[in-house]
């Protein structure tokens, strides 16, 4: 039952519609929604982009885990991860009650959902061929991914669908 679910956290490749579909579930089951790069950026006074040329991404990777340790003390909250936040070794902190979806997307999808800014706000896809660079990005991070506790496919599915499944398959937990 959603009842014993006490966050969510949504998990994917950039353009799987972490963002999107977030605030769609999280109106759906009555939790708030929280933005974890904006929530990031609001802390910082800094863009992503801004993080990574100061400090890299050394730098991001501290303020995501810093980020994380203080959401997961939340109760109620759908939270959009950052694409490579499931790769990282701490995502076990987020604590009991917890449930990782992770939003499935082919990288040729995330490319056309992201558009012509692809490289914008995304320094890791900031590339000669950010295409390449996202498949490489998804192959590294699917093993990672594919430990979230539950999985939905977004190709071919609007944000609306996709939130809907997710609701499902949140109150089969």
């Amino acid at each position: 039952m959603i009842e014993a679910v006490r966050s969510v956290w949504l998990v994917g490749l950039s353009g799987s519609g972490k963002s999107t579909t977030g605030p769609l579930v999280a109106d759906r089951i009555g939790f708030d929604f929280v933005d974890l790069d904006a929530q990031i950026q609001r802390k910082t006074g800094e863009t992503i982009p801004q993080i990574f040329r100061t400090g890299g991404e050394p730098r991001f990777r501290r303020l995501e885990a810093a980020a994380t340790s203080e959401i997961a003390t939340l109760a109620g909250v759908v939270v959009a991860t950052g694409g490579g936040w499931m790769a990282r070794s701490d995502v076990e902190r987020v604590g009991e009650g917890r449930v990782r979806v992770w939003l499935r997307v082919s990288p040729e999808v995330a490319i056309h959902r992201l558009g012509d800014g692809v490289g914008s706000g995304r320094p890791l896809l900031d590339a000669p061929d950010p295409e390449a660079a996202l498949t490489a990005l998804y192959r590294a991070r699917k093993p990672a991914y594919a430990e979230a506790e539950l999985s939905v496919e977004t190709d071919g599915r609007s944000p609306v669908e996709v939130a809907e499944e997710v609701v499902r398959r949140l109150e089969g937990c």
